[in-house]
């Protein structure tokens, strides 16, 4: 049972890179209105096609040292970044979201984080490049719930409860952040973040939704102290909230819960 477990996250990991290959092309297209589904894959610095030889998920990165074939131009790092970090997401979900052992957890559920972890990572890096969050990504998410809503329905496990934990959830973050939006006229808060949390509530329910924006708001303020100790200077512009949002919910989709009834439980509260 081990070993199958194991050959299959093996397998899931495989798939989640090659997923985390498109994901790449997301992360390029959607920013410059570029149609990613039509076309072949390019050098961004070249612009010549891309071979089959040149798509190999994180090997194709490795076997050419990092840069392009063609015009010998660096590879960015993204690509097996990307790559790897989407397989290694999905085979978390698989072992600790859905109770990976063997087929089990090969589900619906399995499916729905799948689509969540990836268009967290598409937010994270679009977002803090470009300063946006495409609605295709929050929708994407939102797509992802309801996979998870259809798995407990099949499985005889959904409940009254569950499901207003969810709706819950849908307004817990999103809620507080559309009232600073429109207190701020707009100026402290992006829509892209509130459509983002209403989606991310609506799968990891209220409890580790608010966890997430705990965790978010520690991991930008990380970020900002270790790149102002690095660079010796304070970083121009506006910090995007969006990718440590992303990082955040990421998280607390395995262990936001866990946080939330621990804390309670420390001042015998729940």
């Amino acid at each position: 049972m081990v070993f199958l477990t194991a050959y299959i996250a093996t397998i899931i990991f495989v798939f989640g890179a090659v997923i985390g290959s498109f994901l790449n092309v997301l992360i390029y297209r959607l920013p410059i209105g570029m149609d990613f589904k039509k076309g072949n894959s390019i050098c961004p610095n070249c612009n010549h096609k891309l071979n089959w030889k040149d798509l190999f998920p994180l090997f194709s990165w490795i076997f050419l040292g990092g840069k392009c074939r063609y015009c010998k131009a660096p590879i960015s790092k993204q690509y097996p970044i990307v790559e790897a970090l989407n397989g290694a997401a999905y085979v978390l979900s698989y072992l600790f979201l859905c109770g990976g052992n063997a087929i089990e957890g090969l589900n619906l559920k399995l499916v729905g984080y799948m689509i969540f972890m990836s268009a967290l990572i598409v937010v994270t890096w679009i977002d803090f490049k470009h300063q946006i969050i495409p609605d295709s990504m929050w929708i994407a998410i939102l797509v992802g719930g309801l996979f998870i809503v259809g798995d407990k329905l099949i499985a005889g496990e959904f409940t009254k409860e569950w499901i207003i934990s969810k709706i819950i959830g849908f307004f817990a973050v999103s809620g507080l952040f559309f009232l600073i939006a429109f207190l701020s006229g707009g100026r402290a808060m992006g829509g892209g973040d509130i459509k983002l949390m209403a989606a991310v509530g609506f799968v990891i329910g209220w409890k580790a939704v608010i966890i997430a924006l705990f965790m978010s708001a520690v991991l930008g303020v990380l970020f900002s102290v270790v790149r102002k100790i690095v660079s010796k200077t304070a970083m121009k512009g506006v910090i995007p909230f969006g990718p440590f949002l992303a990082m955040g919910s990421a998280i607390c989709a395995f262990v936001g819960e866990s946080i939330f009834n621990a804390y309670l439980n420390m001042f015998n509260i729940y």
